[in-house]
């Protein structure tokens, strides 16, 4: 799904004013579809008590517009205005002249002592319409106590395009924000509908069309995206197929103690489709791994204090040599031993993918992945990014989107950090968000059971960012439908969310059935 930031959004809606749809018929449709998006959601619309906060863009003009939506449809409607009537723009202000004709109640708020608390506490619907998609500074003064106020109410809350005191492109806060149950949102959804910590406040996001010319949305070479089940294509599996056809992925990793990462990411990759496995295992750790994973084979090679050894480099990377993709660095250690051999298979010419403690070897040699030509598949958490950076896990979060963008096309990978709301970025500088997952995720493992299943899609020969898109979307929506069948939060394991890869991939695959039908 596309998604449109904030100034590239006015340059869409100035397109379509260009293209002859003048501003009052964007705000008129932008009014009335939210009002569907209602009318489906609070049925009893008739005699309800509507409060409406108005500020002084197109997003308060939404507001006025949608308030004579309810006040047409039987609602007992009250309008806020934190703008003076002369700092209102002419779409708003020819909005609030009709509000004035009609003979619906509002009020000028010169300061907090103007707002009726009792009122705003017991409305049953509130329309957001204070800040839209622009806003860069903290909500302060009056606004600040607006926001309180509507967050105090037990009403269904409506936030215009995005809830007041988010910032659009980023998710970011701007010291306090409306928490909305609904979010229609115009044209295109925008990053900080799906980013934390606004994801948390922006409730059911409805994008609805406006009637931007569809060109124009068509056109638009968006930089950023969230990732729906529209976006996962799975290849289906031939009748005359065999298990040559869909690959052999080398998994190298493990050592004492940590034999668990190897086998959750060979189970993992099993699950989602790859015909073979072969993990590269410290002799140490084999027993381990073949009484746990019947399905894949072993190559135990010879190891020092149950770490893989220098010695067995050549003979790690010939047998990789021999596979489709390799996955590399769950559970690896990291001693010089284990950093020679991260430096070693950066040579290797076949699809590769670098977790966990390969992500920490590979810290000190990362500007030879500019010189790898097969694709390669990054996927850190923030303080493993940090490593590759030299910067903070602070650092990271504060300006992630950027710095993820910037480090996939400096070093030709597809880098996927490992968050509450995963972002892969691909080569050309263009981030996908994703959209499935929950906090069940948050445990040990979880990232071995994700690398595994990217590794399964790489082997499979899906391209490195559809291999990351793919394996991302599915993880999280097995952990979804683990939460939806009855595991609670703090239950949920990784093995649970192998259990349910085969239940997500059905879910994706029964979209694409019924699509084509």
């Amino acid at each position: 799904m596309k998604l449109s930031r904030s100034f590239q959004m006015k340059e869409m809606d100035k397109k379509a004013i260009e293209a002859g749809i003048p501003d009052i018929v964007l705000m008129e449709n932008a009014s009335i579809k939210s009002f569907y998006e209602i009318k489906k959601r609070y049925k009893d619309i008739e005699g309800a008590l509507c409060v409406a906060f108005v500020g002084v863009g197109n997003n308060g003009g939404d507001a006025l517009a949608i308030s004579r939506h309810l006040h047409n449809n039987g609602a007992n409607v009250f309008v806020y205005m934190l703008t003076s009537e002369d700092k209102l723009n002419s779409s708003p202000k020819i909005n609030f002249e009709i509000i004035k004709n009609m003979g619906i109640q509002y009020k000028f708020v010169e300061n907090d002592s103007d707002f009726n608390e009792e009122i705003i506490t017991e409305s049953d619907i509130i329309i957001d319409g204070l800040f839209g998609i622009g806003l860069s500074r903290n909500v302060e003064g009056k606004f600040k106590t607006a926001v309180e106020l509507i967050n105090k109410s037990d009403a269904f809350i409506v936030a215009v395009d995005i809830p007041s005191g988010i910032k659009a492109d980023t998710g970011e806060i701007m010291g306090v924000c409306v928490d909305a149950d609904l979010t229609p949102t115009f044209a295109l959804a925008k990053p900080g509908h799906f980013l934390y910590p606004a994801k948390d406040y922006v409730g059911e996001v409805e994008v609805v069309d406006i009637s931007t010319p569809r060109h124009i949305v068509d056109d638009f070479k968006a930089s950023y995206h969230a990732v729906t089940k529209d976006d996962i294509i799975l290849n289906q599996r031939l009748p005359n197929s065999h298990k040559g056809t869909y690959g052999h992925l080398n998994i190298i990793g493990g050592s004492i103690g940590k034999s668990g990462a190897v086998i959750m990411a060979s189970k993992a990759a099993l699950n989602c489709g790859v015909g073979l496995v072969s993990a590269t295992i410290p002799l140490s750790i084999n027993t381990a791994f073949e009484s746990n994973v019947l399905e894949a084979m072993s190559y135990p090679v010879k190891d020092k204090d149950g770490m893989f050894s220098y010695e067995t480099h050549e003979e790690i990377l010939a047998f990789a040599e021999e596979k489709t993709a390799v996955a590399f660095g769950m559970g690896l250690g990291v001693n010089n031993d284990t950093k020679k051999l991260t430096k070693a298979l950066l040579k290797i010419n076949k699809p590769l993918l670098i977790d966990a403690d390969g992500i920490n070897c590979l810290s000190e040699y990362v500007e030879l992945l500019k010189a790898r030509k097969a694709p390669t598949i990054l996927t850190p958490h923030p303080k493993e990014f940090g490593r590759l950076l030299n910067m903070s896990t602070k650092e990271i979060l504060a300006d992630r989107l950027e710095l993820i963008k910037k480090f996939a096309a400096e070093y030709n990978v597809v880098l996927v950090l490992k968050t509450a709301d995963t972002t892969v970025a691909s080569p050309e500088g263009v981030v996908y968000i994703n959209t499935t997952g929950n906090q069940g995720l948050a445990a040990g493992g979880s990232g071995d059971v994700l690398s595994g299943m990217i590794g399964s899609f790489l082997a499979m020969g899906y391209d490195a960012l559809d291999a990351a898109l793919n394996g991302v979307f599915l993880h999280g929506l097995a952990a979804d439908i683990a939460v939806e069948d009855g595991i609670s939060y703090e239950s949920l394991l990784p093995s649970d969310v192998i259990e349910y890869i085969n239940e997500a991939v059905e879910e994706v695959n029964a979209e694409e059935f019924d699509e084509e039908d």
